[in-house]
């Protein structure tokens, strides 16, 4: 592959080519610079009409996961079979995607390696290892896990596990800038894939298992200097800090390592934040605790909050909010974001209708709908009737130290785990994976220790269930479809306007299901646990889906790894599918 073409012209040369050019007089050197896979703004904003190239974390600004590639399709999606597979060379859990630019794929691994690959081939063309710090590993929640690289101009952006931002030269691997931003001794680690926009790196950090106090920051994509920076849970003072008890927002948690959403129409930049800490105990945090388990609307030039929606106010189940938000305009032209929450319900927000909320200046948007995604009882029934506000089932599904609440539904992974929904033009509906399970909880008095665990839990048991993908009409929130499983559904979902809905699950198998009724047209045994997400794209006309497989990350299911290890075996790698005429 050319990495750089340097052209050269002699006077002599620019003079025969002047003709109808706007050379100089006395120009003795003329030298460009060319730079494949250039990623320009033009590109990412209009990476929703793109439908070769895979550049952002949900395929565009708005997240819908939609590719409008038709090439695989409901009629010979059974003729599928496998074109390459690219081992990763490391275990434990693969969390990302394959994102790709003019037919070269980039994809991250566990341990933070990052791989460029021919994309019809899968030969590597250059591969990025980073040290980590031995230290970092006691101060990581959920696994070794990335999410993926944010790809702008000449450059991919790595966040890594020890807090930098990492650009690499897209066409060689090679360093060109490395800034430490956050502070892993104190566990806060980058686990996201960044997002690029408007000459700015933007991302956030984890850690709320650790009483982190999160935030959200952008930098200078050309050299790495901070912009802004904002954090999640207000100090005193700050709009919103009035909804933590004393110093309780010092160890707030509020973590924010899952990518956001952009309206270039009205230049708001969406984020999700996760839960409080400590996790489980509420009672030493008294009040909303904003801007926790919320949706916050940003300016992404200063990083100022201009509105926000809470779904788990002073949460005591650990229903960490942080999961996607997909900008969609309804048939009616009311513009909304979908939000499925761990909570166990699927939400429909205005974008445009904001009331007063306890944050004073800063206001609330409005609820338009919500949905349950399964069991739920922690809760009374959710309606916009209260702004879809929760009305708890206390004190008998409360969480306590005196004794273990039983059978509270959902678990702590939801509703619906980090793994994104996805939206399709075509069908108007979203495609939720749904963990449908109870869990047995008792809250402990924890005193915060700098870079140690702050859950403030004594018990912590998972009851038996089910995963799902469902389907949801977006106009009302109605259940269309749902294909039950028997794990819970640990992969990400992708929509195409081949009629297929794409995901993964915990067992090793890939699918592709019709996106109206639900029906199985394909599945395939990749031969580890699926927790990546699913993406597509086409060189040369030829249409090719990607599925990151490898077992582990956080939450329920690697609890059963155990058994599930006896028979099957831990490994990580991307395989690309298509069909052959």
């Amino acid at each position: 592959m050319q990495v750089k073409q340097t052209l050269k012209w002699s006077a002599a040369a620019l003079m025969t080519l002047s003709a109808g050019l706007a050379f100089g007089q006395g120009i003795d050197e003329l030298v460009a610079k060319v730079h494949p896979n250039y990623v320009t703004d033009e590109m990412l904003l209009n990476s929703d009409k793109d439908q070769n190239n895979w550049m952002l974390y949900g395929k565009d600004y708005q997240t819908t996961r939609y590719s409008g590639l038709t090439s695989i399709n409901q009629g010979n999606v059974k003729k599928m079979t496998p074109v390459w597979n690219m081992s990763f060379g490391v275990l434990d859990g693969q969390d990302s995607q394959a994102i790709v630019v003019n037919g070269t794929v980039y994809v991250t691994t566990s341990y933070n390696k990052v791989i460029a690959a021919n994309g019809v081939t899968g030969e590597i063309i250059w591969k990025y290892e980073r040290e980590l710090p031995g230290d970092v590993y006691p101060k990581l929640c959920c696994d070794v896990v990335n999410r993926g690289v944010a790809v702008y101009k000449d450059k991919v952006y790595l966040a890594t596990l020890d807090a930098h931002i990492v650009a690499l030269h897209n066409a060689t691997g090679k360093v060109l800038w490395d800034k430490k931003i956050g502070d892993y001794t104190y566990a806060e680690t980058f686990t996201l894939m960044p997002m690029a926009l408007r000459g700015k790196i933007i991302f956030g950090t984890a850690g709320a298992e650790y009483g982190v106090r999160g935030w959200i920051a952008a930098v200078n994509a050309d050299n790495g200097d901070m912009v802004w920076k904002t954090y999640t849970i207000p100090a005193k003072g700050e709009p919103g800090n009035d909804t933590w008890a004393g110093d309780s927002w010092k160890y707030g948690g509020g973590s924010a390592w899952i990518t956001g959403s952009y309206d270039a129409e009205t230049n708001n930049l969406y984020w999700p934040v996760g839960n409080p800490g400590p996790d489980f105990d509420r009672h030493v945090r008294a009040g909303d605790n904003l801007f926790t388990n919320s949706n916050l609307v940003l300016d992404p030039d200063t990083g100022k909050i201009k509105s926000y929606f809470q779904y788990t106010p002073n949460d005591p189940y650990d229903y960490d909010g942080v999961n996607e938000m997909i900008l969609v305009t309804t048939k009616g032209g009311k513009k909304v974001w979908l939000h499925g929450s761990r909570n166990g319900h699927i939400y429909a927000i205005d974008r445009t209708q904001t009331m007063n909320s306890k944050a004073g200046p800063i206001p609330e948007n409005k609820c338009v709908w919500a949905t349950a995604l399964g069991r739920i009882n922690f809760t009374k029934p959710i309606t916009p009737a209260n702004n879809c506000k929760p009305i708890y089932n206390w004190p008998e599904k409360d969480v306590v130290y005196e004794k273990v609440t039983t059978d509270i539904a959902p678990t702590l992974d939801g509703g619906k785990e980090w793994h994104p929904m996805s939206y399709s033009h075509r069908t108007n509906m979203a495609y939720v994976p749904v963990y449908n399970f109870a869990m047995d909880l008792q809250a402990k008095k924890m005193e915060w220790k700098r870079g140690e665990w702050y859950l403030g839990a004594k018990v912590l048991n998972f009851l038996a269930g089910n995963g799902a993908i469902n389907a949801y009409e977006i106009e009302g929130g109605k259940l269309t479809w749902s294909r039950p499983m028997s794990e819970p559904a640990t992969s990400g979902t992708t929509a195409t306007a081949g009629g297929l809905v794409l995901f993964g699950d915990a067992r090793g198998y890939v699918h592709a299901v019709n996106d109206s009724t639900g029906e199985s047209l394909y599945s395939f045994n990749v031969g580890s646990g699926v927790h990546g997400n699913p993406t597509t794209y086409a060189v040369g006309g030829k249409q090719y889906i990607a599925y990151v497989y490898g077992s582990g990350g956080g939450g329920i299911w690697p609890l059963h790894y155990a058994d599930w290890y006896k028979k099957n075996n831990k490994g990580g790698g991307l395989m690309v599918f298509t069909v052959n005429d």
